[in-house]
């Protein structure tokens, strides 16, 4: 089990009407495109991209999110011949605006990916950030980073860690051509456009999330909150469409470069339902600043082959918890309307997500359960503590978290209040996870049979019921803990663990991830110390 990470309590509606008759909609995706980078300076959002059909590198800008699908691209810059060091295969080309001056990080060749892919970066000619470029004066011909190792390298990030220094991040390999593992790597910057010291290794792809058919972590992004540095990344094989899933690194301390002090967790989002491949995400504020968006690209067809053909770009509002950890929920389906961010096109304005969001209880990530009736019989004091009503048949609560992990540890104490009259099966206890009503996976105190008993339905086919009888004098009116470990497929179930009447058994079902939730049935029960290992 990995190190116990902060319960992630906050909910991500994924799907919503406009709150007011004034509100303008959209829907994903918003345009063609890949590796997306936006960033949000004096008003204005600017989007980089290469080939756009007009210049190897180009930006668009416009003062709304959702205006960057319709305006037009400018070319700033072009490279000379395609064997110049790089003057092919430029790839995820990022605007930043660093000390009063626009500079474009990428990566790009002479011809040949698999050799001699290296970082670069053009500086603007003057303050104008869609105006032209040149080759930046990093001493090395071309604008090529001064990276220490000399390896191969891609998609370059610059960001400030919680150090209060610059540094970038970037995907690397530990040798001179491509073959991987793809890794993050790391190091610290002088200035924009100069290295300061050695490069440092902070990540290798080891989980079943970033190895699928391919070992790789790409696509890195830094930021810091509240005092955290962290790194956002795509990890497996980009050309499989239902491969690609994000990945986070996270550092609580102030030195950033060593690699023991970062911690890996992850699928932060993954494919799921109509969306394929999510990847290459990066934050940015409302127009009004009172929420924050991710744009990402994603595909619609788990078929194409290679996937990177079939990427647009997409966004949905994201929420942070009161550490700074994202909490993105699940990439949002095709033609799903959503709201504009708030701020923009009579959008209302938004609340700030951790005031607003810190103690949130609420329906599920894939916002298609019943638990939305269901709410006003639920009472809540914190974000780890819930007490429900007698209630009527399967009335259940989340508290949202990341859902998309794999693998996952979820604990609860629970004491039986009163029975109502709905029916004859009162029970209570906690979804495992809870991805849609078709997939799901339950462990509940059946007070009527005197039971601990596990539930499941998997791809809309019921599993059934598995008992296993309480112990002699099982006192319901005492609170008594669940706890239910995911290790891919396998569920283990257990009640009072670590005592003398401890019960536990393990079943299978196929269930990829969800989120944990509170269910009662004809009963009214209180709930606390809810917590979460994610894996």
């Amino acid at each position: 089990m990995s190190t116990f990470l902060p319960f992630r309590l906050v909910y991500l509606f994924l799907a919503f009407a406009a709150s007011s008759s004034l509100a303008q909609t959209f829907t994903n995706p918003i345009f063609g495109s890949q590796d997306p980078w936006v960033t949000y300076v004096n008003g204005i959002y600017y989007y980089s991209e290469s080939y756009c059909g007009v210049a190897a590198v180009c930006v668009k800008s416009s003062p709304t999110l959702t205006g960057l699908s319709s305006a037009s691209w400018v070319g700033v810059w072009n490279p000379g011949a395609s064997t110049d060091p790089n003057g092919a295969d430029i790839w995820a080309p990022e605007l930043h605006y660093i000390s009063g001056s626009w500079y474009i990080y990428y990566a790009a060749d002479d011809s040949s990916n698999n050799n001699h892919h290296h970082l670069f970066v053009l500086q603007a000619t003057s303050g104008n950030p869609i105006g032209s470029y040149v080759e930046a004066n990093t001493g090395i011909a071309h604008g090529q980073m001064n990276e220490s190792t000399g390896n191969w390298a891609i998609d370059p990030d610059v960001f400030t860690a919680s150090d209060g220094n610059l540094y970038v991040t970037w995907s690397c390999t530990n040798q001179s051509n491509a073959t991987g593992p793809q890794r993050i790597c790391l190091a610290p910057m002088i200035d924009p456009l100069t290295m300061s010291g050695p490069t440092v290794y902070l990540s290798t792809p080891t989980q079943y999330w970033e190895t699928r058919d391919a070992a790789i972590q790409e696509g890195p992004v830094g930021y810091t909150r509240n005092g955290i540095t962290y790194i956002t990344y795509s990890g497996s094989a980009s050309w499989v469409a239902n491969d690609y899933a994000v990945g986070l690194l996270t550092n609580t301390t102030a030195n950033v470069l060593s690699a023991g002090n970062w911690t890996k967790s992850g699928p932060i989002l993954d494919h799921h339902d109509g969306t394929y491949g999510p990847g290459s995400v990066v934050f940015v504020p409302s127009v009004d600043g009172s929420e924050y968006w991710m744009m990402y690209h994603g595909i619609d067809n788990s078929t194409c082959s290679p996937a990177y053909n079939c990427r647009d770009i997409r966004m949905q509002q994201i929420f942070f918890d009161p550490y700074g950890y994202p909490i993105l929920g699940y990439p949002v389906n095709p033609n799903v309307v959503l709201k504009d961010p708030a701020g923009e096109s009579g959008s209302p304005a938004g609340t700030t997500q951790v005031a607003s969001f810190g103690n949130a209880w609420g329906d599920a990530a894939e916002g298609n359960s019943n638990a939305g009736l269901a709410v006003g019989t639920w009472h809540w004091t914190d974000r780890w503590t819930a007490s429900s009503s007698t209630g009527g048949a399967w009335d259940q609560l989340f508290s949202p978290w990341n859902p998309n992990p794999q693998n996952v540890d979820a604990h609860v104490e629970v004491q039986w209040v009163a029975t109502g009259t709905a029916n004859a099966y009162p029970k209570y206890g906690l979804y495992c996870t809870y991805d849609d009503v078709n997939n799901h996976a339950e462990l509940l105190l059946d007070i009527n049979y005197k039971v601990l008993a596990s539930h499941a339905v998997v791809g809309g086919t019921d599993q059934g019921w598995q008992n296993a009888n309480l112990p002699g004098g099982f006192d319901k009116t005492q609170y008594h803990s669940l706890d239910c470990k995911k290790s891919g497929s396998t569920y283990t179930f257990t009640l009072d663990a670590g005592t003398s009447q401890s019960i536990s058994y393990s079943r299978t079902f196929n269930l990829t991830n969800g989120q944990t939730g509170l269910v009662v049935d004809d009963t009214q029960a209180n709930f606390r110390n809810l917590q979460l290992w994610p894996e």
